[in-house]
This record gives structure tokens, sequence and C-alpha cells, in this order.
């Protein structure tokens, strides 16, 4: 859409409000506390469920006329999904376990498991040889980023004696800060306009169970009405921020030990003439809040000023969002069922998207709530494998950790193709470029093809020759500099052009390094004068 990109501030002000949605609360209706209910599911540390989220797309058909069909059997294939959790025990917010399946419509199911610590993450996937593991702890996870050595980190950061807070103590402290921060933007929650509460029993894990029913129907334009009158609410609502902000900062004045356990100094602490003054930092923390607030709200009046017409296409009638919430007589959300759904139309100008509406459903039953849940321990096998190391992995590795008469194998190989290797050089390039000698053989650089395939250079002293091996493929090349003449899988061949070296650069004759590595060469004109050299294949 165009206009949004020609505003960026204005879409996100957009997406934002729309957001908040999610988290509607309501006063109370038929003597139910809504602002109660949203508190006491945000305390939740504790439960038995399951949940599933589903995704339908509604393809627009005349959008794929010239494409290729397997470019059309993917995006049919990925237009119905749901997401099934079952068996979720969640102990507390680090230990949790669930069984799950990945649903694609009616072409295919994978099913899978996880489980979950503070320390570490073991998944089993339907048609893996083996599980995958990830390591949850600080060192574990800075090594995926590539950051494993902590020597050049400060020793704040990396200090061990730093106290802890147990998880008694953070689920405390978090409740505090529910019902401190819960006050102010929860209250201010207004009413949707069409909400029915009544009175139902429903089912939970094959329990009768007496609730509370509560159905909310929301379109665009109620949405949008509903998020404007949200932040008017919390902008005039200058009293209720200022206590919240206050009952903030009294928690954190309590409990001083929640900074050192974040390793940071506590900004509140301290004596002498720069020691910070406690009321101001009240003031200054709560008028930057209201401040943002105030701007938000001149955002939003400026795009129902400036952009009418554009909210009226995309908050219009045919976004509708429905959602059912059982409640039961503690106050805790047992049942939920949300779907949004839309269906524009006008033309909203996507360009790319063969897509002409979407539905997600989004349902949930819970149990044992804040009770007594024990999740399943993770335990990582000797052959499991990082999930870390699948980073590194070329397509056709990650193929081999799969069971080849496996659905996910057939997924990944025959309909998402990740055994897909392609590397482009453009006319332009300027490190190691493709050159096209005065006799027209393409060369290309032998170490970097070589190397994005997946395949390793070596080069053997005694011989003085260049060893090539791939492994997708399995073959093996031996080259010399200077020399045509090449061994592939111990046979004797001459190719095009001889090995040359341009620049400390090894350049071989590209036709024959694409053919004994099974891959495919050709050029494509750009423009008149961009060209672009490709070298393609699937192993």
């Amino acid at each position: 859409m165009k206009k949004f990109f020609a505003k960026p501030s204005k879409l996100i002000v957009l997406l934002l409000a729309f957001t908040l949605v999610f988290v509607a609360g309501c006063q109370a209706v038929s003597n139910l506390d809504f602002n109660t209910v949203l508190k006491n599911s945000l305390k939740v540390t504790s439960s038995e469920s399951k949940q599933s989220v589903e995704l339908k797309l509604l393809l627009d058909e005349a959008a794929y006329e010239g494409a290729p069909e397997e470019e059309i059997a993917l995006m049919k294939l990925i237009s119905n999904l749901k997401l099934q959790l079952d068996n979720i025990k969640a102990e507390d917010s680090s230990h949790v376990s669930f069984d799950g399946s990945l649903i694609f419509g009616d072409a295919a199911s994978i099913k899978f498991s996880l489980k979950m610590s503070d320390k570490l993450a073991v998944m089993e996937l339907e048609g893996a040889k083996q599980p995958f593991v990830l390591d949850l702890t600080s060192e574990g996870l800075l090594g995926l980023t590539g950051m494993s050595d902590l020597t050049g980190l400060s020793e704040e950061v990396v200090a061990t004696d730093a106290p802890k807070l147990d998880e008694a103590a953070l689920t405390e402290l978090g409740h505090q800060m529910i019902d401190t921060i819960g006050t102010y933007v929860i209250h201010n929650l207004p009413n949707p306009e069409r909400i029915e509460v009544k009175p139902v029993t429903e089912s939970i894990y094959g329990t009768p169970t007496s609730l509370m029913h509560v159905h909310i129907d929301l379109d665009g334009p109620e949405i949008w009405t509903w998020v404007k009158k949200y932040v008017d609410a919390l902008v005039t609502d200058r009293a209720g921020l200022d206590k919240m902000i206050a009952g903030v900062f009294e928690i954190l004045e309590k409990n001083p030990d929640i900074w050192a356990a974040a390793g940071t100094i506590n900004p509140l602490a301290g004596s002498g003439l720069d020691a910070p003054d406690s009321a101001e930092a009240l003031k200054e923390a709560s008028d930057g809040i209201a401040l943002l607030l105030t701007e938000l709200q001149g955002e939003l009046n400026q795009l129902a000023e400036e952009d009418q017409e554009m909210i009226d296409e995309i908050l219009s009638k045919e976004l509708t969002i429905k959602a059912d919430v059982y409640v039961d007589s503690k106050l805790d959300i047992r049942k939920q069922a949300y779907e949004l759904s839309y269906v524009p139309s006008v033309d909203l100008e996507y360009g790319v998207l063969p897509v002409k509406g979407l539905t997600i459903k989004v349902e949930s039953e819970s149990w044992n709530v804040n009770g007594t849940v024990k999740a399943e321990a993770p335990v990582a096998s000797e052959t499991a494998v990082p999930v870390g190391k699948l980073f590194d992995m070329q397509g056709y590795q990650v193929l081999k950790q799969f069971n080849e008469n496996s659905i996910m194998y057939d997924l990944l190989k025959n309909k998402f193709h990740i055994n897909k290797q392609n590397i482009t050089w453009d006319s332009y390039q300027y490190y190691n470029p493709v050159i096209v000698t005065a006799s027209h053989v393409t060369i290309i650089p032998l170490r970097d093809t070589v190397e994005q395939l997946g395949g390793n250079l070596t080069y053997d002293t005694k011989t003085k020759s260049l060893k090539v091996f791939d492994e997708a493929t399995n073959t093996t090349i031996l080259l010399k500099n200077g020399s045509d003449a090449a061994v592939v899988n111990g046979k004797n061949v001459t190719w095009s052009f001889p090995v040359t070296v341009i620049d400390g650069v090894t350049y071989v004759p590209a036709r024959n390094l694409a053919n004994a590595l099974k891959a495919k060469i050709g050029w494509t004109d750009i423009s008149d004068e961009m060209r672009i050299f490709a070298l393609d294949r699937e192993v």
C-alpha cells in the first residue's frame, strides 16, 4: 500500500493501535469484573492446557497466471496451516513440555514434542534421525550469535557472584507489578460496543464446568473507535498514571536486589550531591510516559484527519474480530477462542501477494491453573544435534538429518527445495568477479564457488595439486595451476581453460566445474548494462 510506505511512523501507530485490541478489557458486565480477569490471566505461573493456531489464506487464483507449478503448489500448501499443541505442562516460566503437530491442510501433518528447562530445550521431530537440542544457558545463547568467548566482556556482565532471586520471589514481584500497572493500564480499557455475557456449562479437560461466557464482536470501524477511546482515556487519567509510576518506584525501592540480580546499578540508590531525588525521578518518569501518550494521541488524530480514506480501506467492515472467553468462579480464564477475518472488497495494491483475504483462529483450554504441575524434563542424548549446528549446514546437509521416507524429508526436498543452491555474480562485481576470457570462456573463482556450495578446497604441497571435495555429490576433483588437465573422481579429463591465478585468486572454467559438480550455469540480461551470471543446482 503506497500511502503506508510514504508515512512509516503512522503505519507503526496504526499497527500498535490494532494490536491493542487483543488485550481488550472491559468494565464490569453482568457482575463479571474483567479487570480482575485480565490481571489473573497475567498472573498464571503454572497450568496444563491445549492450544491451537490456524491460518487460512484466500488465494487469488488469477494472480498465479504464468507462475511456475512448484511455486503454485507451495503457496497452496502453506495457505492452510494449523499448529496444534497438546498435553502442555507449564511448571513455571522456564519448565515446559508439550506434544504438537504442524498440519498443512489435508496434505501433510508432522508431529513433534518439546521439553524445556531453564538450561536446555530438546525437540523430537517426526522423521528426524536424532533429537535437536538448544543450550539455553547464557553462554549457549551467546554462542548462537558468535559471541561464545566472553573474555572481552566487562566483569560486571560475566560476574557470577551477583545475587539471584528465586522463582517464588520473582513471581511475587511480577504479581505486584501487574497489580500496580494494571490498575492504570487495564482499568482504562473501554468496553467494546458489542459484548454479551451469560452463564454456561462447558467441558474443560472432559469435566463439565460452570463458566461465564463472554462474547465480543468487533469490526474495523469499531476497532478504530475503541483504540482512540482507549488512548484518550490513558491521556486523561494523569492521576492514575502518577499513581502507577509511584507504585512501580515503591516496589523497586523495596526490592533493591532486582538491580543487582540484573547486573545493573540501582539508579534509585546513592547518597551525596549527585544522589537522585525520588520526587524528581517520579515526575520525570511520569512526564515522559505522559508525553509519549500525548504524542500517540496526536498521531492518531492526525492520521484520522489526513488519511481517513486509508483508515476506512484498512479498518473496514470486512475486518472482523470475534472473541469467546470462558471464565470460572475464581475469575481465571479457562477457555478462549479468537477469530480474525479479513477479506477486503477493495484492491489494496499489495502487488506481490496473491492473497485476497485471510482468517486466523486461536483456541485454548486450560486446567489445573496455578496448581502443582510437573513438566517433563529435557534429556539430551549423545547423538542429539545442536540447533546451532543446523544454522551452519547447507540445505542438503539438513536433509540428511531426516529419514528419506518421512513426510518431513519430502516437504523439505520436494516442496520447499532446501537442497537448491544458487550463486550469482553481477557484471559490476568488484570482489572476485566472473571473467570472460578472450577466447569467450567464462571463468569463476574456485574457492569462493566451492565453499559456497559446502565443499572443501585444499592444497597438497607434495604434488602441488588443488583438491576439491564436494560432499553433496561425493565428487573429488584434482587440479594444477597452469594446467587444463583435471582428474574428476579418478577419471582424466581436459578442461576448456587452464587453471589460472589472477590477483592471487585461482580461477577455473565455469562450465567444466559446473558439469563436475552437477550444476547449471547461465547469463541473464537485466538491462543493457547489467548482466547476472548464475550457477544453480539441486542436490
